[in-house]
């Protein structure tokens, strides 16, 4: 490791003219190659690639499975010991004179926004419904299915202070060496105590060049994601099966369709200003959730709903220490190959979008958290948003369990394909015609976060691309950019379709999780080294005393 101060800013080398104006071209360039070159691999020889990806996954599930769970666990315990610290509460993200720039209000609003994205909408039935009839816990012989409580704690393991601390990891490293230190705000600053100015050249490029291709692959799994539900959602308003027959498989045209006027609607968003149209997009999808969280509480017996919440968030809690690092396998018992592949299937795919999106996600945290102490900024990120994904999950999810549990869906929305389940559950909430009415607006709201979290991810790649420094809009940049996510989210769906995507994800986040475990070292070493400068200072302060 260097021994160079970690207070001396990095000189990442950028253009100063040409197309690459502003942007570091080794970054920019090797990775819109790496994609180009992995989606004309994918269109060449799709069965073999398909090949090549399953052996891919099962080798990664083979050698990394333990270690994406260990290093999340370890990413919790990390933030709970940060949390009590004394340091942590006089440590900011950065200098010691700075204060917030937004109103607390708006600063936890905008943490909710940001790790909130179509995942907590295309899961938000799905999800609770498939642990009801097979989890862990009912496979081990504790429940038997169609239990309530440990379908909703597995939801909340997923969904909780893992996939928080994750983005809090990054985001403190990036805010602690950024606004601290007075780094460019990009990837490779986040590890500058440990490498110093060797983060100049090719290494601080590799970081950068990982962080991207992690971006890409969380907003590919987003996308494809997003769309089955759109194309499911319309196959039901429409009737067509040219959209997804009712085994909830849609047809690769239709997905391709979908992509094309979620693309346009990007491209849109880009030529009027990237980061204008992502925040109009974003209000106005974060607008639409809330009202259809709002809709299933007032339709819903928001007692046991509540009620569901408390009872699966204290289990959730009670398991949590054990639960986080706990690896299935032949050795859990007679069932555990079986809970290892719900493992495989849930919580690694899991962890690894987490992973791929906590590039940008974490930039942004860090970037609306200057002036935030350490401590404040954990409670902020960690326990906030863990708290609202709980309370959407009780209220969408929760309702259809106690449909089924009651005898009113006898069997629908369970039976149901996954794409299909939060409009079965509309169907059995809503009198017919709003219950038209309000799955046209789920369609639309999974459009909206797309073409959110797609200009978001954009943003993000730019500014790894120019190093952290301010560019202009560029958007003939970004209008690349967005053609080169739709081509790799295109090649994947043309190989394997919607179940690609899951191969993709926990492949593609290996890279990315070592540097987050690096970042977890270099916020470690920020923190312990201000503890001694406050222990050294209250020392020196007591000496005076005495004298």
């Amino acid at each position: 490791m260097a021994n160079s101060p970690i207070t001396d800013r990095l000189e990442i080398r950028t253009v100063q003219k040409g197309f690459y104006k502003g942007f570091n071209p080794t970054v920019s360039l090797i990775s819109k190659v790496i994609v180009t070159l992995l989606v004309l691999a994918l269109i060449a020889s799709p069965t073999a690639a398909a090949t090549q990806l399953e052996a891919l996954k099962a080798l990664t599930l083979t050698i990394f499975a333990a270690w994406y769970i260990n290093l999340l666990g370890v990413f919790v315990i990390a933030c709970a010991v940060l949390v009590v610290l004394p340091v942590s509460g006089v440590l900011k993200l950065g200098k010691p004179s700075d204060v917030p720039e937004y109103s607390t209000q708006s600063w936890l609003s905008m943490m909710v926004c940001a790790g909130i994205g179509i995942g907590i909408l295309v899961f938000s039935v799905s999800e609770p419904v498939a642990h009801s009839v097979i989890n862990p816990d009912i496979l081990a012989g504790e429940t038997g299915s169609g239990t309530i409580t440990s379908a909703m704690r597995f939801t909340y393991l997923h969904w909780g202070v893992s996939a928080w601390s994750c983005y809090a990891i990054v985001a403190l490293s990036l805010g602690l060496n950024c606004h601290g230190n007075d780094q460019p705000m990009t990837m490779r600053s986040a590890l500058v105590p440990l490498f110093g100015a060797r983060l100049e050249g090719w290494l601080g490029n590799v970081v950068d060049i990982l962080s991207i291709l992690a971006i890409i692959a969380g907003i590919t799994t987003t996308i494809v994601l997003g769309l089955e539900q759109i194309c499911s959602g319309l196959s039901v308003l429409t009737g067509s099966t040219f959209f997804a027959d009712f085994a909830g498989d849609p047809p690769l045209v239709a997905l391709l369709t979908a992509m094309l006027v979620a693309l346009s609607i990007v491209t849109t968003s880009i030529l009027s200003g990237v980061d204008r149209g992502v925040k109009w997009i974003s209000n106005l999808g974060l607008l639409v959730a809330f009202g259809v969280l709002l809709v299933f509480l007032l339709t819903g017996p928001v007692g046991r709903l509540m009620g569901g919440f408390a009872d699966a968030g204290l289990t959730y809690l009670r398991r949590l220490p054990s639960e986080v690092f706990t690896v299935y396998g032949p050795s859990s018992g007679p069932n555990g190959a079986e809970q290892a592949q719900w493992q495989a299937d849930w919580t690694i795919f899991y962890w690894a979008w987490w992973i791929a999106f906590a590039p940008f996600v974490g930039l942004f945290l860090a970037r609306i958290s200057r002036g935030r102490t350490v401590r404040e900024f954990i409670l902020g990120a960690v326990i906030m948003p863990t708290v609202m994904c709980f309370i959407w999950f009780s209220t969408l999810g929760g309702s259809a369990l106690l449909l089924e549990a009651d005898g009113i869906a006898q069997g629908k929305i369970v039976n149901a394909a996954h794409a299909f389940r939060i409009y079965q559950t509309v169907d059995l909430v809503l009198d017919p015609a709003w219950a038209t009415i309000m799955k046209g607006v789920i369609v639309f709201l999974f459009l909206i976060l797309i073409v959110a979290s797609t200009s978001a991810a954009i943003i993000a790649i730019k500014s790894i691309g120019a190093s952290g420094a301010t560019v202009s809009e560029t958007p003939l940049h970004s209008m690349i950019w967005a053609l080169v996510i739709a081509g790799i989210t295109g090649a994947v769906m043309a190989v394997g379709g919607v179940a690609s995507v899951r191969d993709i994800m926990i492949v593609g986040a290996v890279p990315f999780s070592g540097i987050m475990a690096l970042m977890l070292v270099s916020i470690l070493r920020l923190v312990l080294k201000a503890g001694s400068r406050s222990a050294a200072a209250v020392g020196s302060a007591r000496t005076d005393f005495r004298t």
